[in-house]
């Protein structure tokens, strides 16, 4: 019987308590469901109209030389002489002397060949006489003149002996040209970019030396997009060259005017690229120098861009699109097309627009942006 009692007593308390808990439960009131408050995202517009904008073609490239040459000489010996001015980086001018060649070898040449030539004077002069010798005695022996043989009369001796005063007056101007040769200038105004030449080395022909840059004129060769080349005066032989406005990271400060002279007459076929060639009038003068190989950035002058809006470049969607704000608060999706940018500025042509210009456009367009939905703004 206790047993029994251990056994029924517990059930009946847990029971009792189960009983208990469900009525408290049924007992409690329902809970009132609750609408979350409307959110109404903040948005920047800016107010832009249709008109005309005038912004130029921005490209790039490598101030390369206009001229540029190694020095080399046409003739072989010891260096005996190297100018203070042969020094990379120094100016130097037309004809200016770089280095001289020893000409020791070569005036011995001239001397041979100047004694030569005298030599082959003499000889001259005496196949002259020898020649009018022979006819006087063809002639005294009673025969005709015409019947004698050249050889008689010493016709081919003659020949050869002015053969020869040619060949010695040759040699003489060669002897004097390598002589010449031996003074090594420069073959225009430039600057010395590099140099290996030195007093004493011994130099063979073709040997390089150095090398000069000419500071005349520098070259750029920039590239247009066909979208890019379409909105310039490509140059031609019928346009006068444009001027273009360079700007390098390495001097942010300074600026450089080109003109653009001509146009590659290649075009790339795998991007259908076109060069243009700009050409730097005295990259070397001035406080601001622009030597060969900096990277520049490029302005060039280009036709205005009409019936088009500009907006900030994050306004356009995937370049396909833009968000407008209609009068009552909501948002408008209309189409455009890029035709130009900027300076962090897109300039488009709007594709049925749905409101009509000026438009009050959001600058920064959000993610999860739907056409109809109600935005503030806080305008520009």
């Amino acid at each position: 019987m206790k047993l029994v009692l251990k056994i029924i007593i517990p059930l009946l308390v847990l029971f009792a308590a189960f009983g208990l808990a469900k009525k408290m439960i049924a007992s409690k009131p329902p809970l009132k469901s609750k609408q979350p408050p409307t959110v109404i995202p903040t948005v920047t517009a800016l107010t832009v109209d249709i008109g005309t904008h005038s912004t130029p073609i921005v490209t790039f490239g490598t101030v390369t030389s206009y001229f540029e040459t190694i020095v080399s000489p046409q003739v072989s010996g010891n260096i005996n002489f190297v100018a203070d001015t042969f020094r990379v980086g120094r100016e130097v001018s037309k004809d200016t002397i770089l280095a001289r060649i020893d000409t020791t070898d070569y005036e011995a040449i001239l001397a041979r060949e100047s004694a030569t030539l005298t030599t082959n004077n003499r000889t001259l002069e005496e196949e002259i006489i020898r020649s009018k010798q022979a006819e006087e005695d063809w002639i005294a022996s009673g025969r005709q003149l015409s019947s004698a043989s050249p050889f008689v009369l010493r016709k081919p001796q003659l020949a050869a002996a002015l053969a020869s005063i040619s060949s010695s007056k040759a040699a003489i101007n060669k002897a004097q040209a390598d002589i010449d040769r031996c003074t090594l200038k420069a073959p225009f105004d430039a600057v010395i970019s590099a140099r290996s030449a030195s007093v004493g080395n011994y130099a063979t022909s073709q040997t390089p030396l150095g090398t000069l840059v000419a500071t005349e004129m520098a070259e750029i060769r920039l590239p247009l997009t066909p979208e890019q080349a379409a909105r310039i005066e490509i140059p031609n032989k019928s346009t006068k060259p444009s001027t273009i406005t360079l700007t390098s990271p390495t001097k942010p400060e300074a600026e450089w005017s080109a003109l653009l002279s001509r146009t590659v007459p290649v075009i790339e076929p795998t991007n259908q690229v076109v060069f243009v060639i700009a050409e730097i009038s005295q990259p070397y003068s001035g406080e601001n120098t622009l030597p060969i190989g900096t990277f520049v950035n490029a302005s060039i002058p280009a036709k205005e861009i009409s019936e088009a809006m500009e907006i900030p470049e994050v306004a356009l969607v995937n370049d396909s699109y833009l968000w407008a704000i209609d009068p009552e608060m909501k948002l408008v999706k209309i189409n455009a097309k890029r035709l130009h940018s900027h300076n962090g500025m897109a300039y488009v042509n709007l594709i049925e627009s749905a409101l009509d210009p000026p438009l009050r456009i959001v600058s920064r367009p959000l993610t999860n942006f739907r056409t109809g939905m109600l935005v503030k703004t806080s305008s520009k």
